[in-house]
């Protein structure tokens, strides 16, 4: 019965292909062991090249004996077993992790060295475990989802590395039963009773709890974890497409940023969405993200003036800068001291400035209509009858006469604020001179000085792009 049980759960979700190499994670407690047994039944089947792997994680004193007797069932079962030990403690502490999350960790990274396909044995319980310890730390509706039938091993290097989890639908009941039926004597692990475990709470305090309001709510937390997983996987395509609408930085980047009038002409609950997927690419390993600190950046954020920043959670920060809303981490945050620098200004090069680079071309024929009407700001048209032209940046008392001010000018630093220019950018911002005259903000705005006119004899497209 759990065999055919298993077998269907596994074509209904395309678990297993023929043919593979499959690794299977195994403590030498009942779960895993009923695992393994039952991957050993269907080897033959599906053509299976298993390979045991069992993690000590060096926490308890009978730890060692585990790991023999999983070496040993694996051998009498005809599967070749892979065993290693990791200080979990010592993980823990040097990676500032819980000793549940640093085991954790530690065990996917193991599995991820051995193979493109592992499986481990949670089970439904598990899953209702799961469910309600993501509910009681305020996760959305993906962290409703529970654990999945299939998922990619956030610890691989290879991003095509799969966890299966075959026996999700099962229950404990029924695992224990299977092995009384075909004699298994597996390990108990007696940390598995020990409530300083957040985990080992729910099962054994406050679930039995539930149980007195609902016998079912085992049953029915699965079935929100399934319903859950439904929703989600509509609500991914709109939060994707409004990714993709705002979002202004590499998918790889260390930095989220988001063009800021698309973001805030988005709903709440959307802004709440994208915040939440930020989070999960900047810090992979964070789970449970609470709904309180996404809630009251996105709140910020409506408001928020260029240059301000608010903390976001674990240690990532929500930053205004002029037209951008950067999502990353307080460490990295750029608020880079002044620097100065000056550099000759050199026509038909590529003239590298800061993170910028500058190309200048004169011009053989040009249109006063096509110079007027110009409405990219990273290219400047530019009277070029200047001699002495070098690129640097600002300077204390430096000042600016805008196109169309006609004799007026003003501070270059208020100009930089009104333009809203982001404050780490600034100090580092090119500047095209010809004395102590600004003729170009570069970027933003040419001088009145520079002002290209149908009696200009000479002139200068110059154009500004990121490294």
């Amino acid at each position: 019965m759990l065999l055919t049980a298993v077998r269907s759960f596994i074509q209904r979700y395309s678990l297993l292909d023929h043919n593979q190499q499959l690794v299977i994670g195994v403590s030498g407690g009942p779960d895993s062991l009923t695992l393994l047994h039952l991957m050993t039944r269907l080897r033959d089947e599906y053509d299976l090249q298993l390979r045991a792997a069992h993690l000590n994680h060096q926490l308890r004193s009978d730890a060692d004996a585990d790991s023999d007797f999983v070496a040993r069932v694996a051998a009498s079962w005809n599967v070749p077993c892979t065993v290693e030990r990791v200080n979990v403690e010592a993980f823990a502490r040097d990676n500032k992790l819980s000793v549940e999350e640093a085991g954790r960790r530690a065990r996917y990274e193991f599995f991820a060295r051995l193979g493109n396909v592992v499986a481990v044995a949670h089970n439904a319980d598990d899953q209702a475990e799961t469910v309600l310890m993501h509910f009681l730390r305020g996760a959305g509706v993906g962290g409703l989802r529970g654990m999945l039938p299939k998922a990619s091993n956030q610890w691989a290097v290879n991003s095509s590395q799969w966890i299966i989890r075959p026996l999700l639908n099962i229950t404990r009941k029924e695992i224990e039963a299977y092995c009384l039926q075909h004699n298994l004597q597996p390990r108990i692990d007696s940390t598995n009773t020990d409530t300083t475990y957040f985990r080992n709470r729910l099962r054994h305090e406050l679930l039995p709890t539930l149980e007195t309001y609902n016998p079912n709510i085992r049953e029915i937390l699965c079935r929100v974890a399934e319903v859950s997983s439904g929703d989600y996987d509509l609500l991914r395509g709109v939060i994707q497409t409004a990714w993709d609408a705002a979002a202004i930085s590499p998918a790889d980047s260390d930095l989220v940023a988001f063009d800021l009038a698309k973001w805030r002409a988005m709903p709440l609950a959307l802004q709440r969405a994208l915040l939440r997927q930020a989070v999960q690419q900047l810090r992979s390993d964070s789970r449970d993200v609470d709904f309180v600190p996404i809630d009251n950046a996105a709140r910020w954020i409506m408001s928020a003036q260029s240059g301000q920043t608010a903390d976001l959670l674990a240690g990532l920060c929500v930053r205004v800068s002029g037209s951008i809303l950067k999502i990353c981490e307080w460490a990295t945050l750029s608020f880079i001291s002044p620097v100065s620098l000056s550099i000759p200004f050199v026509i038909n090069q590529h003239i590298p400035f800061n993170n910028w680079l500058i190309t200048a071309t004169v011009l053989d024929t040009w249109s006063i209509n096509e110079i007027e009407s110009n409405a990219d700001p990273s290219v400047a048209y530019l009277d070029g009858s200047f001699n002495a032209l070098i690129l640097r940046t600002r300077r204390a008392g430096d000042r600016f006469e805008p196109l169309g001010m006609n004799g007026k000018t003003i501070k270059l630093s208020d100009f930089m604020i009104n333009q809203k220019i982001p404050i780490e950018d600034r100090d580092r911002l090119p500047l095209l001179v010809d004395g102590d005259t600004v003729l170009w903000v570069c970027g933003c705005r040419v001088s009145e000085r520079a002002k290209v006119s149908r009696q200009t004899q000479r002139v200068l497209r110059v154009k500004i792009e990121k490294k």
